[in-house]
């Protein structure tokens, strides 16, 4: 009884770790996309836009194109070049998280997060939100 007791206690560990490990991987963000916030690049960052995108800047919210959020954003980086971006929280479900992070920039540091979700194998940010910190 005992032996068994212990076998079921060491297959109970193993879920618990390899469920941990999975929710970690799902709340993984490609290096690409944090990349880009750091160096303030629209182009790379507009790789993960969809072709509508809700994107709010400060008072500024309306739903773009992939084209008109990629200029809005580059606007945005000449503007506020960034220095640097500290992810602070992620969460969210298979499929679709959400981050909230600052964006470091020359003339003040930024509230950024996102929305964004897993479309036919590629990260795609359906909402982004920027406000003065």
């Amino acid at each position: 009884m005992r032996f068994i007791k212990y076998i079921l206690t060491g297959i109970f560990f193993l879920f618990v770790c390899s469920s941990t490990v999975s929710s970690q991987t799902q709340n993984e963000l490609p290096r690409e996309l944090i990349t880009a916030f750091k160096q303030g690049n629209s182009i790379s960052l507009s790789n993960f836009f969809g072709n509508r995108i809700e994107l709010s800047i400060e008072d500024k919210e309306a739903i773009y194109s992939k084209s008109q959020a990629k200029q809005i954003m580059a606007k945005f980086f000449r503007e506020y070049p960034p220095t640097d971006f500290k992810k602070k929280h992620t969460g969210g479900k298979p499929g679709a998280n959400y981050v909230i992070g600052d964006l470091i920039t020359k003339k003040g540091k930024f509230r950024v997060n996102f929305l964004i979700k897993k479309n036919t194998g590629k990260f795609v940010i359906h909402r982004l939100n920027i406000e003065k910190n």
